[in-house]
């Protein structure tokens, strides 16, 4: 077998080595070979370079999980450009905004989600501007389908080289700016070799893609990962437990990554009774803290074996898994992968010892290349080398990580990150609020959930719903508050700055009005 350097690598040998493997199932049960993928996706890249997308340009993609984004991953590499994954959630004023910072040149869309990008100006000047999943397109776009019949198939452009950036995924910064995360080829291939050296899944096994695609979650496990050992992925467009229960039960499903809210959801009564799922043998839960009650409860209603595993995206983006066959420590996320150095920092700056708590730094070859275009945010984050991860953790005497808190004050909702800072910029729009604050409230189901505190300007009188809608028009989903409550003032530091820590102890102690979960 071809030991791939590139994303595009990895699909270019399956497809010559194994192109009557089945890669993509989706949910109506049609199988999509790894050869035809390629093939298309080939043709995807031919496209873009007949357009004139120059190497290194930047190419959105807003589209929810679909053969399409797969093609879409293959073909920037083919290429030479950048995949910028936008999240399928955003709203219309976070795809503009993101599009703004990237200055894509090109741009792919799934129908349902183009009133989302219409409106945007950004998309003026692009090169190349395609609607999926469907025959016709408005004036000035491409039809996916159409394109792809009448686009040549192209190979890898001259140049390239395995150290190219591949993708960007953007996480909202402290600042409440966007912040794109810059992967190259090389860190997000090894990642996924060192991933699969510890989890020893192969192409026996059957995955389903229950996270979105456009996630670097989704992207590692149900996209590179299953790529490498030639496995097959059952292709969900969006999570929905019922359908994922199903899935399992009638394509054998073997393997699954999620988060804890996933599971959760699937493994309610509801959802389980009845369905034979005898195929599944592993699940891998990130992207959270995973609740002992919901491990001990798969493991002992439906003999599962479940892995915990620890990443975020600027390392590509796993850091830490549980091999499977037991052992592990309890409440760890399994020892760092192989070619993964980890350390843990006191806040004096000092190594912390063995079982003490302190900010986990990460060095290892497959580092981010830095937040495009922030170069200050890159300098704070790759010190000398190390990823400072901005979690709380600690490293017990077997070498193995435990997740404690986040000094980012990052809060993770339903497996996505979600930073304070803008939500509150969005809640500070309100003409009525004179200052706020949000924090995460744990969940055992969610991971965490959003409480908005506001100090509502004396001369106006402002209502929790008036607050919560307006989040609904400017925020995704899983960035909204479930809960505002109204305080006559912020507690602060000596320095003025919020307690976030009080307003949690608040909310602990039940001494807000009103606002119980």
């Amino acid at each position: 077998m071809t030991v791939p350097m590139r994303v595009d690598d990895v699909f270019s040998s399956a497809a010559r080595e194994a192109g009557d493997a089945v890669q993509l199932l989706l949910v109506d049960g049609t199988e999509i070979t790894y050869a035809q993928t390629y093939e298309r996706a080939a043709r995807l890249a031919g496209a873009l370079v007949s357009a004139g997308a120059c190497k290194d340009d930047r190419v959105a993609a807003l589209m929810r999980n679909s053969r399409e984004i797969v093609e879409f991953y293959i073909a920037c590499g083919l290429a030479g450009v950048i995949g910028v994954a936008i999240n399928a959630m955003s709203t219309g004023r976070e795809v503009d905004r993101t599009l703004a910072d990237c200055g894509a040149s090109a741009i792919l869309v799934e129908a349902r989600l183009l009133g989302r990008v219409l409106p945007s100006p950004q998309t003026a000047s692009m090169k190349l501007r395609v609607v999926t999943r469907q025959d016709q397109a408005p004036p000035g776009w491409e039809a996916y389908d159409a394109l792809i019949a009448r686009s040549n198939p192209v190979g890898r452009r001259d140049g390239a080289s395995p150290d190219d950036p591949a993708m960007m995924i953007y996480s909202s910064g402290t600042t409440g700016a966007p912040k794109g995360i810059l992967l190259r080829h090389s860190a997000l291939v090894l990642n996924a070799q060192m991933t699969l050296s510890v989890l020893g899944t192969s192409g026996r096994d059957r995955y389903l893609a229950i996270l979105p695609m456009f996630s670097s979650f989704g992207h590692a496990f149900d996209f590179l990962q299953a790529g490498l050992v030639r496995a097959s992925t059952v292709i969900m467009e969006q999570f929905d437990e019922c359908v994922a229960v199903d899935c399992i039960e009638r394509l054998k499903v073997t393997f699954v990554a999620g988060v804890p809210t996933m599971f959760a959801r699937m493994f309610e009564p509801a959802s389980i009774a009845g369905r034979d799922i005898s195929s599944l043998r592993l699940i891998d839960v990130g992207g959270g803290p995973v609740a002992p009650r919901l491990k001990q409860l798969l493991h002992d209603n439906y003999g599962l074996e479940v892995v915990e595993s620890y990443g975020l995206t600027e390392i590509s983006p796993v850091a830490s898994v549980q091999p499977p066959g037991g052992g592990n420590s309890i409440g760890s996320c399994g020892a760092p992968l192989p070619g993964i150095q980890v350390r843990v920092v006191a806040l004096d700056g000092t190594p912390a010892p063995t079982g003490e708590a302190g900010e986990l730094q990460f060095r290892s070859p497959t580092l981010m290349i830095g937040y495009w275009n922030q170069p200050e945010a890159t300098a704070a984050t790759l010190r000398d080398g190390w990823l400072r991860s901005g979690d709380v953790g600690k490293l017990d005497e077997r070498g193995h990580l435990h997740i404690l808190d986040r000094t980012k004050d990052m809060i993770v909702s339903n497996g996505f990150n979600v930073y304070p800072k803008e939500v509150e910029n969005v809640i500070a729009e309100l003409p009525g609020v004179q200052s706020v604050a949000v924090v995460g409230v744990p969940d055992e189901i969610s991971g965490e959930w959003i409480h908005a505190f506001v100090v509502a300007r004396p001369d106006f009188r402002l209502a929790e719903d008036e607050v919560l809608q307006h989040c609904t028009r400017a925020l995704a989903s899983f960035k909204r508050p479930k809960r505002v409550s109204f305080v006559d003032a912020m507690p602060l530091t000596g320095s003025g700055k919020i307690r976030r820590v009080a307003l949690r102890e608040l909310l602990a102690n039940q001494r807000m009005t009103g606002n119980k979960e």
